[in-house]
């Protein structure tokens, strides 16, 4: 039987109710093409699926960066990781904390209640219980120095976003829709910013910054806060990315949406019928996966596209180090152009260069 952490399953039994409508269309493409050259079974289950990570039940993983090169311990699965430290969890409310580069088990450290995100800035954990308890812990110390709920505990979603570092600060989504900011030499100091109305709160499910800007996400709408400023952008919301300065957003209804930090819209295309899961921007070409199995390649102008059919995602897709992971398969993203036999132009181009 899977592993799932129960902090993990609401967002993916909700997606399924939505997809079970007898009378729902579907995104039926007329013209796809195989993907089977960039395609490849990975042979692997997984056990646990955050935001940032997947876990394997043989104990390996994969963070945004690409693969881990150790296993975990058994029960745990990946949190988050920074230069030194990687960061593992279970269900229960036990963290591990490794050296990232040989894999040791420096730490364990039990909780209260189960972890839901973190993010690591030096020798601190800044994380998040299930209970919206926010707490700070010290492994230099090998203690935590803050703990404190911050708010009611509302439905968790999968996607949830591990904190981040904004300049000297650090940036924490709590479960009631808000943003703590902190000072992380004056911890008990930090103020909230809220996101969420404060009877329909929501999950921050995508946090990230360009320049002076937060953008933060949330199932219902895309934010963007600077100095002085806040401005949202309203939509179902099914992922997001970023490449330098311009946003993409992916809908549930099928469009994708280019912005500015601003949240300007900059160009959308919407493919009708479509149920998009997830979204990656790699080498200025944009992929979006929808769940029947259609993915669409786009180039940064959302005006040229081209659709490959890769199979239904039954369980879930993940993007690490220029790859699609899908269920047990996995997909070399660059391999895949909104060209039409892009390998074949450039070799054109370089024989018609040599031969000058």
């Amino acid at each position: 039987m899977k592993r799932f952490p129960k902090v993990l399953l609401c967002a993916f039994a909700c997606m399924l109710m939505l997809g079970a409508c007898s009378d729902r269309k579907y995104f039926e493409p007329k013209n796809t093409h195989s993907a089977s050259f960039a395609m490849k079974d990975t042979g692997k289950e997984a056990v646990a699926i955050m935001r940032d990570g997947i876990t394997f039940a043989d104990g390996s993983f994969l963070s945004k960066k690409g693969s881990g090169g150790f296993k975990l311990l058994e029960g745990y699965h990946y949190v988050t990781q920074s230069a030194r430290y990687l960061l593992a969890a279970d269900d229960k409310g036990d963290i591990a904390i490794y050296d990232r580069k040989s894999g040791k088990v420096l730490q364990k450290k039990s909780l209260k209640m189960p972890l839901v995100s973190a993010g690591i800035r030096g020798d601190r954990i800044f994380y998040i219980q299930q209970d919206n308890i926010f707490g700070i812990y010290s492994i230099t110390a090998k203690k935590s120095i803050v703990e404190a709920k911050v708010g009611r505990a509302f439905a968790i979603d999968t996607r949830i976003a591990n904190p981040i570092s904004l300049g000297n600060l650090v940036v924490v989504p709590t479960l009631d829709g808000k943003l703590l900011v902190i000072n992380p030499l004056r911890p008990r100091g930090a103020r909230g910013l809220a996101i969420g109305k404060e009877y329909n709160p929501n999950n921050i499910i995508y946090l990230s910054k360009i320049g002076r800007f937060i953008i933060a996400a949330t199932p219902r709408k895309l934010i963007s806060v600077a100095p002085g400023a806040m401005r949202k952008y309203s939509a179902a919301i099914a992922d997001v990315a970023i490449s330098g300065n311009p946003i993409y957003l992916l809908s549930v209804g099928g469009e994708i949406v280019k912005l500015s930090p601003g949240l300007r819209v900059l160009a959308k295309r919407k493919f009708q019928y479509a149920r998009f899961t997830t979204i990656a921007v790699l080498r200025g070409k944009i992929y979006a996966l929808d769940r029947s199995g259609a993915l669409v390649v786009l180039d940064p102008t959302l005006k040229r596209s081209r659709i490959y059919d890769i199979g239904s995602v039954e369980n879930y897709a993940f993007v690490s180090g220029g790859r699609l992971y899908k269920d047990k398969e996995v997909i070399e993203l660059s391999k895949l152009s909104y060209e039409l036999y892009p390998g074949r132009l450039r070799r054109a181009s370089s024989d018609r260069q040599s031969s000058r």
